[in-house]
Parts: structure tokens; C-alpha cells; sequence
């Protein structure tokens, strides 16, 4: 089974049993993600919680390089974190970073890398955006890692949706839904809520997929509802 680590990092993130003092936030997202590793088969290493600097997140990326098998790096909420977290995944071996923004949304901001061999990905810091990105890009590699070649298709059925949701034009949307039974069948209720708020993937039964070439899905449409 593969190892995979677990940075946090963010002057404003305090441990989970933390009382919380002005403008900080729980770290959420080692303990949701390390549950998702371990569902997909792997095994989570948590470092911790770094401080945005460079050199103390540098130090830490390449004793958790080293011991184990990929990266995960979710940053704080700032721009200057993201810009932080890609100089630093560069300098950890080559070829560093491939891609450093995903027309996704939520967790545009994403970095993938592979840094001498290993798979590093750096994840938004909000935590709808991390579980999101992680879905979509982190399990693929556990399973690539496990020596999958034939991977499962994810769960889904087909529901017909409650209300009209608008999207922008060239970026694949991924919406949380609620399932209810109505008279013609499965409704897909939008769960609406910014990225930074987990309650919109605790309360949701599922994902829809809005593709890039769309505005958005309209009301009584039929979509599949990837299950959560």
C-alpha cells in the first residue's frame, strides 16, 4: 500500500482540538483526506501543520519525499500560499511542477507535480475544493501507485434537477446534490454553499458534473449524480 503525506500549511490553520482565536480555522483537511487515502487503499502519513515559510515547508516536503511514496500539500487561503507552495514543490526534484491551475471548479488553484519519481499534488485550502480536486486527481494516482489498471466505475444514477444552475463556459463545474424522490422520479437538489464551508459535501448525496463546453443545466434536465 502506498504512503502517502499529509502537509497543511497556513499561519491561520490550528489543530482540530484547538480553541479558535480571530480569523484562524481548524485544520480540516488532514483528517478528511487522510480518510479518503485511506479508502482508496492507501496509507496516510500526517506531518502537520507548517507556517507559510518556505524553508520550514521545504524542510518538511523532503523528509515526507523521502519516507514516502506521494505528496499532499493543502495550502492556506491566501494567493501569495499558492505561489509559496509551487516555488517550494519545484525545488523538491525534477521535473517539479506540471501543471499549476485546473480549469475546475471548486479547486482551480491545484498544483500536480512529479518530483524525482513521486507524485506531488498541491490541494486548495478550502475544504469543499480539497475533497473535490482530491477526488478527481489524488485517487486516480493511489490506484496507479496500487498497480490498477482497470479502475471501477464510480457509482451513479440518474436524477432529473430541482432548479437551474448556471456555469461559465470553458471550466468543468462539479455541483453537490441533495437526492429526493418525486413524482416522476430521482430530483437532484443543488446544495448551494462556498467552497471554504464543508457543510456543502456533508449534507450532499452526490456530484454533477457540468462539462466545460456548457452555460450551465437547466431545471427538469436529466443528469447522472456521481455518489458520494
Amino acid at each position: 500500500r502506498p504512503r502517502v503525506a499529509l502537509i497543511s500549511i497556513g499561519d491561520e490553520v490550528v489543530p482540530p482540538e484547538a480553541e479558535l482565536s480571530i480569523g484562524q480555522v481548524r485544520d480540516v483537511n488532514s483528517f478528511s483526506l487522510s480518510a479518503l487515502v485511506e479508502q482508496s487503499g492507501g496509507v496516510p502519513i500526517r506531518y502537520g501543520i507548517v507556517p507559510d515559510q518556505a524553508s520550514v515547508l521545504a524542510e518538511k516536503a523532503r523528509q515526507a519525499l523521502a519516507a514516502d511514496d506521494m505528496l499532499l500539500i493543502t495550502a492556506g487561503s491566501s494567493a501569495s500560499s499558492r505561489d509559496l507552495t509551487s516555488q517550494v514543490i519545484d525545488g523538491l526534484g525534477a521535473p517539479g511542477v506540471l501543471v499549476h491551475g485546473v480549469s475546475v471548479r471548486p479547486g482551480k488553484p491545484t498544483i500536480l507535480a512529479v518530483c524525482d519519481g513521486k507524485p506531488v499534488i498541491g490541494l486548495p485550502g478550502n475544504p469543499v475544493s480539497a475533497l473535490v480536486i482530491a477526488w478527481l486527481f489524488v485517487i486516480p494516482v493511489i490506484q496507479g501507485l496500487l498497480g490498477v489498471r482497470r479502475v471501477a466505475p464510480r457509482p451513479s444514477l440518474l436524477a432529473s434537477l430541482s432548479l437551474n444552475v448556471a456555469s461559465q463556459a470553458g471550466r468543468e463545474d462539479w455541483i453537490p446534490v441533495v437526492l429526493k424522490s418525486g413524482l416522476q422520479g430521482m430530483l437532484a437538489e443543488p446544495v448551494f454553499g462556498k467552497s471554504n464551508l464543508i457543510f456543502t459535501l456533508a449534507r450532499a448525496d452526490g456530484l454533477v458534473r457540468i462539462p466545460a463546453d456548457a452555460t450551465g443545466l437547466s431545471a427538469g434536465e436529466r443528469v447522472e449524480v456521481v455518489l458520494l
